[in-house]
């Protein structure tokens, strides 16, 4: 029998529920080796058009012409195709009053969940609205993979450079954003995550809710929550959590927007922004290390705007030595 024919033939047997465990192992075999078929394609297409669209509640199919039998699922010693497999495939089928056709689980052969990108260069800051409605503004230099839809337990991402969520509530689905070792857990919050590869620490400021951080070591993890105006730092060098009050962590608001203001920070803290924003290095001259800054700095401005307002409230100079930049007095 050719393979479509037999493709045919194990449809129908799937449809009526009359596959036993070896053919309905064969059945999805071809499935994902005929995925691109467009006959076949057009088959499936042909009898989802025809079948009600919420399973859920247990209605049959009404193209069945033979009346569905209940049907008892009872343990099995070992086959070829195994319990566990076998009953990984029969998920596909509604088991209600019987095993009933299930649609959604088929699409997902030919309409599997998409991976995708969000890039932002050193001169560019981005929004994106996931699929759940979750919104995200990432920082320049960053980098977000994400799905184009959420299915399963939770609804993951992840995350290289500097991002603020707003995260779409749903308790029965956790939002996760890896970051290396480092996840952070959230139901519906707004928050910022700092975590730029060549940074040492990974920082998470919460303005509104409840977030977990996980730091997942190679014996054991280490976690801590923080609700709103509170700040964890994760030290990757020495496998650290901190947490610390941050009764600023609205500015995160303007900062996603790439307004950065500053009340007393160490100048440190305002070049390890710059580096990042801008994808420089800045060394800092000698004297400069122990100043403070006290100012608005726009990251969306050209770099050369952004350095000479820093100077002029700083007093100081800047000049570009190579591939770097140094502020001197």
């Amino acid at each position: 029998m050719k393979e479509k024919e037999q493709f045919k033939h194990l449809y129908q047997l799937y449809l009526n529920n009359l596959c036993n465990a070896e053919e309905l192992k064969q059945f999805f075999e071809l499935l994902n080796r005929n995925r691109d078929d467009q006959e076949i394609s057009a088959m499936l297409s042909d009898t989802w058009d025809r079948t009600d669209l919420t399973p859920e509640t247990g209605l049959v199919p009404t193209f069945i012409d033979q009346p569905l039998k209940t049907v008892k699922l009872t343990p099995i010693r070992r086959s070829v195709f195994g319990l566990r497999r076998f009953m990984t495939a029969a998920a596909v089928l509604l088991v209600l009053t019987g095993i009933y056709f299930y649609r959604a689980d088929i699409a997902k052969v030919f309409n599997p969940v998409a991976k995708a990108q969000l890039f932002s260069s050193a001169g560019e800051r981005k929004q994106i609205r996931l699929a759940d409605g979750t919104k995200v503004w990432l920082s320049r230099n960053s980098k977000l993979s994400y799905p184009d839809k959420f299915e399963g337990p939770d609804r993951q991402v992840s995350l290289e450079g500097e991002a603020f969520f707003e995260v779409t509530h749903d308790s029965s689905h956790p939002f996760i954003i890896k970051s290396g070792a480092v996840s952070t857990t959230v139901l519906g919050t707004s928050f910022n995550v700092s975590a730029y590869k060549q940074q040492h620490t990974i920082n998470v400021t919460l303005v509104t809710g409840k977030v977990t951080v996980a730091l997942n070591g190679q014996n054991n993890t280490k976690r801590d929550t923080i609700v709103a105006n509170q700040q964890l730092i994760v030290d990757k060098i020495t496998s650290s959590i901190t947490k610390l009050n941050y009764p600023d962590a609205a500015a995160f608001l303007n900062r996603r927007l790439g307004l950065y203001e500053y009340r007393g920070a160490a100048l440190q803290e305002v070049q390890q922004d710059l580096e990042n924003q801008y994808n420089i290095k800045i060394e800092l001259g000698p004297g400069l290390a122990a100043a403070t800054f006290y100012g608005n700095l726009n990251m969306t401005d050209a770099l050369h705007e952004t350095l000479n307002k820093l100077c002029t409230v700083m007093e100081t100079k800047w000049k570009k030595d190579g591939g770097h930049y140094e502020l001197i007095k």
